[in-house]
């Protein structure tokens, strides 16, 4: 009950910040763009931290990779972005934000996890 709840306290806020991102840069296909490719490396640099840190609680990851990184980013909003550039015969913009949100979400992930990495072997970092 308790990861349950987490999850969804995490979510509101996840969506609430998706949600002002794209408030303030009024609804274009870029703000989902952004926050997929920022979601990417912040959960990448997530994942990589989790990994090296055994203190982090089930329900404390939960909140922030399945609540709030989850809320955050949004595959669902990605498709219909999509579908609407190919239905207004927009193909090579659409070619662009497909391969683009997926190759950048992948090196998101990445630069994340390499980011974590560098952090962990700062000995200031672990204090």
């Amino acid at each position: 009950m308790k990861n349950s709840l987490a999850i969804v306290s995490g979510g509101a806020l996840g969506a609430t910040l998706r949600a002002m991102i794209g408030t303030a840069l009024n609804g274009v296909p870029v703000s989902t763009f952004l926050v997929n490719v920022t979601g990417s490396i912040i959960l990448g640099f997530f994942y990589q931290f989790v990994q090296s840190n055994h203190r982090i609680s089930e329900t404390l990851k939960k909140f922030i990779a399945t609540g709030i990184l989850g809320s955050f980013t949004t595959f669902s909003t990605y498709s219909l972005d999509l579908f609407v550039y190919v239905r207004e015969g927009q193909f090579f913009v659409a070619f662009l934000y497909g391969i683009g949100s997926i190759l950048l979400g992948i090196i998101g992930i990445l630069l994340g996890m390499t980011i974590a990495r560098k952090i962990r072997r700062n000995p200031a970092w672990n204090g």
